[in-house]
Formats: structure tokens, sequence, C-alpha cells
């Protein structure tokens, strides 16, 4: 199962640009998580750290908190790209990311399994 991963991507002005990568994952009915085929990508910080937690509250299933920010309202959200590994086929909705970025994003996806 693909976990959360910071990773630099190269940007179209030629500088870098750290982002998080966090696979979307599902309860199945036999109680273990099963990856959705979805990342959703995040703008991550300067040190390359991941912090998922400071972008998003806890879920209320886990523990009391407030309810999840959606993306499209986090200022952090850069879009999702769901990847069919079968077909090497992708898909990004979001808009913030170029086709050159979300092409290192996919290439990374690829070779990281």
């Amino acid at each position: 199962m693909p976990h959360t991963v910071s990773r630099y991507i190269n940007t179209d002005d030629g500088t870098t640009r750290n982002i998080l990568i966090e696979p979307v994952l599902t309860q199945a009915s036999n109680s273990h998580l099963e990856f959705t085929g979805v990342y959703t990508i995040y703008k991550g910080n300067d040190h390359g750290e991941a912090h998922l937690l400071e972008l998003q509250e806890i879920a209320p299933e886990i523990g009391e908190s407030l309810p999840l920010t959606e993306d499209v309202r986090n200022p952090d959200f850069l879009g999702r790209l769901t990847y069919n590994n079968q077909r090497s086929k992708w898909e990004y909705t979001g808009g913030k990311l170029s086709a050159k970025e979300q092409g290192q994003i996919v290439e990374f996806i690829q070779t990281a399994k």
C-alpha cells in the first residue's frame, strides 16, 4: 500500500517546489485500508518534511476534532491525481500544477512501485 511522501519537483520557472503526495485510502469491508488509485497533492514545506496533520484536521472517526477541511478550501491543496497502474494512464484535477509538474509526479509514482 502506498504511503505519504514528500518530494521535490521542478517548476516551469526553473525553481524547485516541495510537495506532499498522499494516497487516498478507503476502509474495506474486512476493516483493512485499501488504496483507491487516487493521490492528493499538497504544498510541502521548505524543509521537505511531511506534516499532513498541519494541513488537515484529524478525521472525526479517529478522535474528537473538527470536520475535515474541504480540499478546495485548503490553501495548500494542489490537486488530485488518479493513476491507473494497469493502463499506465492518469488524470489530474485541481488546476494548480502544470503538465510538466504533473508528469514528474506520475514518473515518481511509476518508479516508486
